[in-house]
């Protein structure tokens, strides 16, 4: 069968007009995922650590299962797989005081005693929240020499805990 000659760059051209979205959109949906997984990180390592803290509520009082801020943050960063302590903020607060982490890395070191043991009785409730700025570097291949800007996506989460004894 003869090549016709008049179509030789079309295989291409239709390849190019075809290839490009699809690389665009699959780099889209590996940062899409990626999110993702961040927010479920995030979720599951806050929640586990309010689990953790309100085991260690009033009755640890003068005993060794007394918590502080500086290990409770140091649990979260190390429960929270792939997202940077320097970039996670976070408030811990329980009936009797509020400690803040802006960022989480700030509470290493704090010595104050988290939960804290007086007014934590059993029943009276812990929160930990934490947020996590996500950026996608999709701008880096947009069009327009990077003029179009992606905001950040603000990933939240919250857990709620009775103290257990």
């Amino acid at each position: 069968m003869p090549r016709n000659s008049d179509r030789s760059g079309s295989v291409m051209l239709e390849f190019t007009l075809t290839a490009v979205p699809l690389i665009f959109a699959n780099v889209s949906l590996v940062w899409m995922c990626l999110g993702m997984w961040q927010y479920h990180t995030l979720a599951e390592a806050v929640n586990f650590t309010a689990r953790i803290a309100a085991v260690h509520g009033a009755g640890c009082a003068g005993q060794t299962c007394a918590t502080t801020a500086d290990s409770t943050a140091k649990l979260l960063a190390a429960r929270a797989l792939g997202i940077s302590a320097g970039q996670l903020n976070v408030t811990l607060t329980s009936s009797a005081s509020t400690i803040t982490c802006n960022p989480l890395s700030t509470c290493y070191g704090n010595t104050a005693a988290w939960p804290s043991l007086a007014g934590n009785t059993s029943g009276t409730d812990i929160t930990i929240t934490a947020t996590y700025n996500f950026s996608s570097p999709i701008s880096l291949w947009s069009p327009g020499n990077g003029v179009q800007q992606f905001n950040a996506v603000t990933l939240g989460a919250n857990s709620k805990q009775a103290v257990a004894f």
